[in-house]
C-alpha cells in the first residue's frame, strides 16, 4: 500500500448526464443478470455518503464531506465548517453498502473485496466468509502469538507503526500482545485475504469498482485480473467521479456517485435496499454450583464470533446492583427465593443506543441467546430469545417482543 500523489487532472470529477447513468445502468444491470460469479470491489468513495473523507478528492470535490485527507495535508488546510462529516464509528452504513448485502443475501454478489478500514462492510450485516478487507479493518484486533482475532465497537488502532494496542489475549495460555490490523504505507497485506480475492478474481465474470482511485497496488490488481486473465476475461465496470488507470480495460466506465448509481440498480433488479439495523448478539450462560449460581454475559456478533460492544452491565438482584464495565462479565449469586435476575446492558452509544433490560430466571442452569436489533432511526431496541442449552421443554423459545427501556 502506497502513498501515491495525484495531478489536478487526475483529481478532476466527471459526471454523466441523467440519460448517460440511465443507459449505462441499464447495461450494468445486463452484466449483473447474466453473471455467474458475480464480486464488488470498494474504495474510499463507497462511505464518503456517510459522512467519512477519503483520501485523494480535490479541493474543488462536490463531495459534502470536502476534500481527501491528503488534499488538505498538502495544502495545509482544516477541513470546512460545511463539509458534512462523521466519524467511523458513528457513521451509518450507506445504501450502497446496503444493497451489497442484499445482493449477497439473494445468492447475485459472490463476496466484496475491500480496501476500507472503516467497519462498515461487517457492520452492514456482510457475512465473513463473503467479506475480504485487504487493508485491514479499524475495530478489529489481533493477537500477535495466536492470530486470535478480538472484534470491537471502538477503534483499536491508535496509530502506532508497531501496531500494538496495549491489549492482551484472553486465552490464559497464551497472553499475546494485540495488534490492530491496519495495513501502513510499504506493509504486506494479509496472505490469506489477498489470496481469497485473487481466488475469486480467477473466476469472476463481473466486477463492479465502486469509488476506488484504483492507484493502490496490489489491491488494484485485483479488478485488473478480472478484466485481463488470458483465459476467458470478465466484465470490469468502474463506479468513480475521477479518472482511474483501469479505465482502458473497463466494459464500462460510469461517472456518478456510488449511491446514485445503487438506486438506479437496485430499481432495475426490482430489489429492496435494506434499512440499516444494528445486529448484536447477547449470551448469558448461568450454571449452579455448590458456590452459587455463576452467571456469565458474552457479546458477539451475529455469526457467533467475541464481539466487545458492552460498555457496562448492571445485575440487579433483591435490591442490590453489581456493576462491571470491563470483560470477562461473570457474577456469583448466592440467593435462594425464587426472584428473577434483571441485567442492565449499556452499549458505546456510537447511535444513541438507549440501556436494555433484560430479566431472567438464575434458577434454571442454561445457556440463553439474545438476538438485538437496534433501530438507529427510531432509538428502539427489539430482541428474539432463544435457549441454548436447558431443559427440554423451554428450547426453541423464540419470542419477538419491544425491549425494556430505562
Amino acid at each position: 500500500m502506497a502513498h501515491t500523489a495525484r495531478s489536478d487532472e487526475d483529481k478532476k470529477e466527471f459526471f454523466d448526464s441523467p440519460e448517460e447513468l440511465e443507459k449505462k445502468v441499464d447495461r450494468l444491470v445486463e452484466l449483473v443478470k447474466k453473471s455467474k460469479h458475480f464480486i464488488a470491489f470498494t474504495g474510499a468513495g463507497v462511505s464518503t455518503s456517510t459522512g467519512i473523507p477519503d483520501f485523494r478528492s480535490g479541493m474543488d470535490t462536490k463531495l459534502e464531506t470536502g476534500p481527501g485527507v491528503w488534499e488538505l495535508n498538502a495544502h495545509k488546510q482544516a477541513r470546512g465548517a460545511t463539509h458534512k462529516t462523521t466519524s467511523t464509528t458513528k457513521a451509518i452504513p450507506s445504501s450502497t453498502h446496503m444493497l451489497l448485502v442484499k445482493m449477497q443475501q439473494e445468492g447475485i454478489l459472490k463476496g466484496v473485496v475491500s480496501q476500507n478500514t472503516d467497519g462498515l462492510h461487517k457492520r452492514s450485516g456482510l457475512p465473513k466468509k463473503a467479506l475480504f478487507e485487504l487493508h485491514g479493518n479499524s475495530n478489529l484486533e489481533k493477537c500477535e502469538k495466536c492470530d486470535h482475532e478480538y472484534l470491537r465497537d471502538y477503534r483499536c488502532s491508535i496509530g502506532l507503526r508497531n501496531h500494538l494496542t496495549g491489549r492482551k489475549c484472553d486465552d490464559p495460555k497464551c497472553k499475546g500482545n494485540l495488534k490492530d490490523t491496519i495495513i501502513h504505507f510499504g506493509e504486506t497485506l494479509p496472505v490469506d485475504t489477498l489470496e481469497a480475492s485473487y481466488q475469486h478474481a480467477a473466476v469472476a465474470d463481473l466486477c463492479l469498482v465502486y469509488g476506488s482511485s484504483l492507484t493502490v497496488t496490489p489491491a488494484a490488481d485485483i479488478p485488473l485480473n478480472v478484466a485481463t486473465r488470458k483465459n476467458s476475461p470478465g466484465d470490469l465496470v468502474i463506479v468513480n467521479l475521477q479518472r482511474t488507470p483501469l479505465d482502458d480495460v473497463a466494459s464500462l466506465r460510469i461517472f456518478a456517485k456510488c449511491d446514485d448509481v445503487t438506486q438506479l440498480l437496485a430499481k432495475k433488479l426490482s430489489l429492496d435496499i435494506p434499512t440499516f439495523k444494528l445486529h448484536r448478539k447477547l449470551i448469558v450462560s448461568t450454571t449452579i454450583t455448590p458456590k452459587g449460581q455463576r452467571v456469565e454475559v458474552a457479546g458477539t456478533d451475529m455469526e457467533g464470533h467475541p464481539f466487545s460492544y458492552l460498555k457496562r452491565v448492571d445485575f440487579s438482584v433483591e435490591g442490590e446492583v453489581e456493576s462491571f464495565n470491563a470483560e470477562p462479565i461473570v457474577v456469583w449469586l448466592k440467593h435462594k427465593d425464587n426472584s428473577m435476575v434483571k441485567i442492565f446492558i449499556q452499549f458505546q452509544g456510537h447511535y444513541g443506543e438507549p440501556t436494555l433490560t433484560i430479566s431472567f430466571d438464575p434458577h434454571k442452569e442454561q445457556r440463553t441467546e439474545y438476538s438485538l436489533q437496534y433501530d438507529p432511526f427510531t432509538r428502539t431496541w427489539s430482541k428474539t430469545e432463544h435457549v441454548l442449552e436447558g431443559e427440554v421443554d423451554q428450547l426453541a423459545i423464540k419470542m419477538e417482543q419491544k425491549a425494556q427501556l430505562t
